[in-house]
């Protein structure tokens, strides 16, 4: 740093470091457009360690007499919550307005505060004792932080900088599997989504002159198009949650040999484009229905049992289905179908189903290395 700021020596190309004298008196606009311009300005220019000071200096001006947050920070390991943290010290240190853009930024320091000291906290324990740990659950919230919520703090920083609809989301379904995220952890994913899709409804339909002040630099068709696409990436945390369900591994079934009699059945056994993994094919040995669902044609078949003994198996084809009550049907919505068989109870999945217009045709039951699973 020279004279106090930060040293930009391409600044033909990035400009001098953003500065926030009489930003009280600035217009939202004006806010938005340096704040996000210090964004870029301090990731091309600052590494991990010169946000230490950065982070030490606010720590002093907001609450000297805290020691812990001052420790906490010179003992925390190198992560990525220093990096956010230390550019939004250094704004606010320059004089920054707090609250701006929808967001209260003090409250977004205490929480990466609040993170970092949770780290240190693990570090320590881990340190003390080789026998105790942290719990799987905390190595599982760990990952997903690194693993997920750092990717969608990116995405909602491209968001900030784009105030047009030209904007996109990210794919959340890879990066869950990317970390193998069990059922229970997926609280903290579901509700950042949650947090950032309800702040968007309330600036959409006016309920919060605040929040509609924040978000005023985006039109309606912008907001909708940032709704839109969260309400897709938390269907897509939902149909992972229900495949997950789905695929643990089922009780053993009465019939001991059904591990024999699926053993030659050829099915796919997930599907990318539609985010579908298939449930274990032993669970169709026994079952009163079966969704079944080509991939290739996009024809979905529903096998209904013919009597109490329930569905059965033998090669490539399920049996002992009742005709009349077993039909295929191609959909016109595959993704939308899919996720509400994985997801609702069945006679939610029967009154979507009885709803459809395309035409029933008679089951044959065949599985094919182009069919997946959704439920049995």
């Amino acid at each position: 740093m020279r004279n106090g700021m930060v040293s930009a020596l391409d600044s033909r190309w990035t400009g001098q470091e953003p500065t926030w004298e009489g930003a009280s008196e600035w217009t939202d606009e004006k806010i938005y457009h340096t704040f996000t311009r210090a964004l870029d300005f301090y990731g091309y220019y600052l590494d991990l360690e010169d946000y230490i000071p950065i982070i030490l200096e606010y720590l002093k001006n907001e609450n000297p007499k805290d020691k812990t947050s001052l420790d906490n920070i010179k003992k925390s390991p190198r992560c990525v919550e220093i990096i956010i943290l230390g550019k939004l010290a250094r704004m606010i240190n320059l004089g920054m307005p707090i609250c701006h853009s929808g967001k209260n930024y003090k409250k977004k320091i205490n929480s990466y505060l609040k993170t970092i000291s949770d780290n240190v906290l693990l570090l320590t324990v881990e340190k003390e004792t080789v026998k105790k740990g942290p719990s799987i659950f905390d190595i599982m919230q760990t990952k997903l932080r690194y693993g997920v919520i750092v990717h969608l703090d990116t995405m909602l920083d491209k968001w900030i900088r784009n105030n047009t609809v030209d904007v996109n989301k990210i794919n959340v379904t890879s990066l869950l599997q990317s970390v193998g995220a069990p059922v229970n952890a997926l609280g903290c994913v579901t509700t950042w989504f949650e947090t950032q899709r309800s702040e968007l409804i309330e600036a959409r339909d006016k309920k919060c002159s605040q929040i509609v002040e924040a978000y005023s630099h985006l039109s309606k068709p912008a907001i909708k198009r940032r709704i839109k696409l969260l309400d897709e990436m938390l269907l897509d945390v939902d149909v992972y949650r229900s495949s997950k369900k789905s695929s643990r591994k089922p009780r053993v079934k009465k019939q001991k040999s059904a591990d024999k009699l699926v053993k030659s059945l050829k099915y796919l056994k997930s599907s990318s484009e539609y985010g579908i993994v298939s449930t274990n094919p032993m669970k169709l040995i026994g079952s009163e229905k079966a969704y079944i669902f080509n991939e290739k044609y996009r024809r979905l078949t529903v096998l209904v049992q013919s009597d109490k003994n329930g569905l059965m198996v033998k090669g490539t084809t399920i049996l002992d289905f009742h005709d009349d009550e077993s039909y295929s049907t191609t959909l016109r919505k595959p993704k939308e179908i899919l996720s509400a068989i994985s997801t609702k109870t069945e006679r939610q999945i029967t009154n979507i189903m009885n709803k459809l217009t395309t035409k029933k045709n008679k089951a044959n039951g065949r599985v094919s290395s182009n069919t997946l699973i959704v439920k049995a």
